[in-house]
């Protein structure tokens, strides 16, 4: 399976600029790093030839305030996905269980590891509703349990309360409950970061890639207590975290504009791009409390035909038929500025037969952020 965000490949096979490409397929922030952690991005140029802080203190204190954590559940790493690497290989569960839709990488993960694998797949039809009392008799046997809030790439999310009553029907079956929080900062309410520390089978994965857009920086973390940090910790290779990733993050954490305008930003965005969708023949939307909307397509043509035809226009979308539990009718696009946004609907009605919808001006902040 691969990955969203591949305009390389794309802008190679058009022989255009990847630049050009209008990239709907990576849930990235469209507005970039905060000027803030830009400057200190910048600053920091003369730190490359030393080593970086093998413990990344600075950053670990950074994440300790922004999330109200100790530090000692704190384990920054290259991205979160070295971490859903990482966890398998920590734990050697003899069976772990996904629960679906979900992020390839879990499976690639848990294959790596020799751990055998049992999927757990929610339907659309049911609004992708988890049934605790199904969930309880899957987890049986298993040692690891992974799965998204809000799910990748569905989109759909599960209220705090109800991550928790997982985490203790985990406990109860003996399975660490991985929480895939990569997009949690587009969501309210939904974290059960601040209850990790005390949780003793639980891990929370953070990414610093999506809302703070450092995805070529590499960098995310994990939360939990603090004898599951030390033991996840010693596995780690030394120097996982660079040292520009760690000034860039800091600076980032404590924008406190950007971060609120960020925010704001994902609502309006989400229900803009939602609404929007919606309004097209052929095409039911899903709730989403991520950056990013999926969508179904009741007729033709199918999601990897629209692809192809959106990349021609310089347009690039996710299309879903490699996920368990969706299929080739499934289609996933991320939020951008508004005028980006209102170009991919402006393609879309072409092709679903349906002028795109007038929408009001938008505001200042639809297209600045910082």
């Amino acid at each position: 399976m691969t990955h969203g965000g591949n305009i390389w490949e794309a802008a190679k096979r058009l022989g255009i600029d990847p630049l050009k490409i209008i990239d709907f397929s990576a849930s990235i922030n469209p507005f970039g790093p905060s000027t803030r952690a830009l400057k200190a991005l910048r600053s920091s140029l003369s730190l490359i030839p030393p080593y970086p802080d093998p413990d990344a203190q600075e950053l670990k204190r950074s994440l300790s305030l922004r999330h109200s954590i100790p530090e000692s559940s704190i384990l920054p790493a290259n991205g979160s996905t070295e971490l859903i690497h990482l966890i398998p290989m920590v734990f050697k569960p003899g069976k772990a269980l996904i629960v679906g839709p979900a992020f390839s990488e879990y499976g690639r993960a848990l294959k790596l590891s020799g751990t055998k694998i049992s999927g757990f797949v929610l339907d659309w039809r049911d609004a992708f509703r988890l049934d605790e009392k199904k969930l309880a008799r899957r987890v049986e046997g298993c040692g690891l349990v992974f799965i998204g809030n809000p799910s990748n790439p569905a989109g759909t999310t599960l209220s705090r309360e109800e991550v928790l009553s997982i985490a203790s029907i985990c406990r109860k079956k003996g399975a660490v409950l991985v929480v895939d929080e990569a997009f949690a900062d587009f969501a309210e309410d939904i974290s059960i970061i601040q209850d990790a520390p005390s949780l003793k089978n639980v891990i929370v994965l953070r990414s610093m890639t999506k809302f703070y857009s450092m995805a070529g920086l590499r960098l995310g973390f994990a939360a939990a207590s603090k004898p599951v940090i030390e033991k996840m910790r010693k596995h780690l290779p030394p120097w996982s975290v660079n040292t520009l990733a760690s000034v860039t993050a800091i600076a980032a954490l404590t924008d406190a504009r950007y971060i609120e305008r960020t925010s704001k930003w994902a609502v309006t965005e989400r229900e803009f791009l939602a609404s929007s969708l919606g309004r097209l023949n052929g095409i039911r939307v899903f709730p989403s409390g991520a950056n990013f909307v999926m969508a179904l397509i009741e007729g033709a043509p199918d999601a990897l035909e629209l692809k192809r035809r959106l990349i021609k226009k310089g347009l690039l979308i996710r299309d879903l038929g490699d996920f368990a539990g969706l299929g080739k009718a499934f289609f996933r696009i991320s939020l951008k500025k508004r005028e980006e946004n209102k170009a991919l609907l402006r393609e879309l009605s072409d092709v679903f037969g349906e002028k795109a919808p007038r929408a009001p001006a938008p505001s200042k902040a639809a297209n600045t952020l910082i």
